[in-house]
């Protein structure tokens, strides 16, 4: 098997007095030489996941309603039993919201469950709400299905052969007695493309900057060279417009193009050849904030500032501000206020900033900007969803990511790369490790996030919830994640629902002929929830994917919502269908 060569950057620390952030990632060989069988995946396609029948609530009927003809008298009926409905499904075991929703004139009612049950979850609620007297009919109130889109399927040899951080298409049955997910423990990035790729959300990379490559270059927009000492920037100058990468070698190592690799995890143009980023319809950024030695905590500030859209003196306005700040560097020291208060202002104008958790093997807590206040801190799970070994941990970290690692059976990040030792050389794609590598697969998923219309602290939550629990196996104890050690879960971009095109209402719009709610959803979509508008109001009872149009339609525009529903954790777009006149 080949032997990958491990460099200095793999945990780094400050090495001069006054610099407050290093880079947190290790360069190896790059995989374009990798030749080898031992790394060649599988090239088969990913699973479709059986969908789960979910029961939003009950459905039931009221005894005797029916032979009752005022309407008052109804509605009295229905919610004379509505009390013991309520206790009797209490007494089952099962939660549910508040009230009852009448489905007709009021002999027929319909009560949620807090959260969507399974059938099975729901039969004791079923049985106990049919022993009630004065109700009968009962049934689960279901949630209509449809197949979800399916991931798209890259034929780049880079994607199946090397990005397991994209989607993993190992074949592995189980690992230490885990069964291994569909896609492995990757961002499973290609199941959210049919909905998303972050067309055109800016994100800025505050790095070492940017170097030539054909996957980059296409995508980059203007961005800033913010080192103000000329011998650490290298250049011969202090701040200027040109954030080009002039190396960051020492007398032990050579230049990292740290920048030009993470810029890839994100937003890699893919080229149906090489490899491709997991957001690749973003636009990056380049903010030069780390030369020679590293960057002072003075100008990633005004990094942060000035790719946010505020203004730094000196420098020309960003006119294509981010909506995304990735910081792939730290350092160990408290969150100074001159970094809080660049990230609190750049926050209250729309970005969204994340931070790697850096590379010691201890508490985030002790890391900057990790350590900072209304940031998004990404720790790095290795390809089998453990902590990688490098990785640091605990209550400050929000979610983790692939940031691979480097062993007999665990792979580091594929992504552009340079071959040159001081100055640029030879565009290529390169194997990475590191916090580094980890955050920006967030920073990716928040623009596309952003991209489906969230924004602000809804981009911050959703990445948490587009997660799913880390693995427990029964060797490396200590490599376990928890919730307390690496956040919500790991990155799962299956766990955002999108719509994919537009929701459509098809059928005869005329009084007496039914309507049907058409589309599709990307995710693990295990059903959907339906609401009918009536000249922009909810219709009371019309919460089925099918309506049948009555008097009180006729002339009006109506309308359908359709709300994607998953289990556990995940993020739901919901998507409306533009109006229809009644005839």
């Amino acid at each position: 098997m080949t032997t990958w060569t491990r460099a200095r950057r793999a945990i780094a620390a400050v090495a001069c007095s006054g610099l407050a952030a290093t880079l947190v990632g290790a360069a190896v060989a790059p995989a374009a030489n990798a030749a080898d069988d031992d790394l060649v995946l599988p090239t088969t396609g990913p699973t479709v996941e059986k969908q789960e029948t979910l029961v939003a609530g009950l459905v039931y009927s009221v005894k005797g309603a029916g032979a009752v003809s005022s309407g008052a008298r109804l509605l009295a009926a229905g919610t004379a039993a509505s009390s013991a409905v309520r206790a009797a499904l209490r007494g089952s075991g099962a939660t549910v919201t508040d009230g009852a929703t009448a489905v007709d004139a009021g002999s027929t009612w319909a009560v949620d469950f807090d959260t969507p049950l399974s059938l099975a979850a729901a039969r004791p609620a079923i049985a106990a709400l049919a022993s009630v007297p004065g109700v009968s009919d009962v049934e689960p109130n279901y949630i209509s299905t449809a197949q979800a889109a399916g991931p798209v399927v890259p034929t780049d040899p880079y994607v199946k052969q090397y990005q397991w951080n994209i989607w993993d298409y190992s074949s592995r049955g189980s690992v230490g007695g885990v069964a291994w997910p569909s896609g492995g423990y990757s961002t499973h990035a290609t199941a959210l493309w049919p909905a998303t790729k972050g067309k055109n959300v800016v994100v800025a990379v505050l790095d070492t900057g940017r170097t030539a490559h054909p996957q980059i270059d296409g995508v980059t927009v203007a961005g800033y060279d913010m080192i103000s000492d000329k011998t650490r920037a290298r250049d011969g100058n202090a701040r200027d417009s040109n954030p080009q990468d002039q190396g960051d070698w020492d007398s032990r190592d050579q230049s990292s193009w740290h920048g030009t690799h993470v810029a890839g995890i994100i937003a890699a143009k893919w080229d149906g050849a090489r490899g491709v980023g997991v957001a690749p319809g973003v636009r990056i950024q380049h903010v030069r904030v780390l030369g020679a030695g590293g960057g002072t905590a003075a100008d990633i500030a005004a990094g942060i500032t000035w790719a946010s859209g505020g203004v730094v003196s000196g420098t020309s306005r960003n006119k294509t501000p981010a909506k995304v700040i990735n910081l792939s560097l730290g350092g160990k020291h408290p969150c100074g206020s001159m970094t809080q208060r660049a990230i609190d202002n750049a926050r209250k104008r729309g970005a969204v900033v994340v931070v790697a958790a850096a590379n010691a093997g201890e508490s985030a807590s002790l890391y900057g900007p990790a350590n900072c206040n209304n940031v998004v801190t990404v720790a790095a799970t290795d390809e089998y969803g453990q902590r990688a070994s490098y990785s640091n941990y605990g209550n400050t970290v929000e979610l983790s990511a692939p940031g691979g690692d480097y062993s007999e059976t665990s792979r580091p990040i594929a992504s552009t790369w340079n071959t040159g030792t001081t100055t640029p050389g030879t565009q290529t794609w390169g194997y990475m490790m590191g916090t580094s590598q980890a955050a920006p697969h967030v920073s990716a998923a928040a623009a596309m996030l952003y991209s489906l219309g969230l924004r602000g602290t809804a981009i911050e939550s959703g990445l948490k919830k587009a997660t799913s629990p880390f693995p427990r196996y029964g060797t490396r104890l200590d490599f376990n994640c928890t919730t307390s050690r690496c956040g919500a879960g790991y990155l799962n971009l299956q766990k955002v629902l999108a719509p994919v095109g537009a929701v459509t209402v098809t059928g005869t719009a005329k009084v007496g002929q039914t309507v049907t709610a058409k589309y599709s959803f990307t995710g693990k979509v295990n059903g959907y929830k339906f609401q009918w508008y009536r000249n922009g109001k909810a219709i009371s009872g019309a919460t089925g994917k099918t309506r049948t149009l009555n008097s009180l339609d006729k002339g009006a525009i109506i309308k359908v919502r359709v709300t994607p529903v998953g289990t556990a954790s995940y993020v739901s777009i919901p998507k409306y269908s533009a109006g229809t006149r009644v005839g």
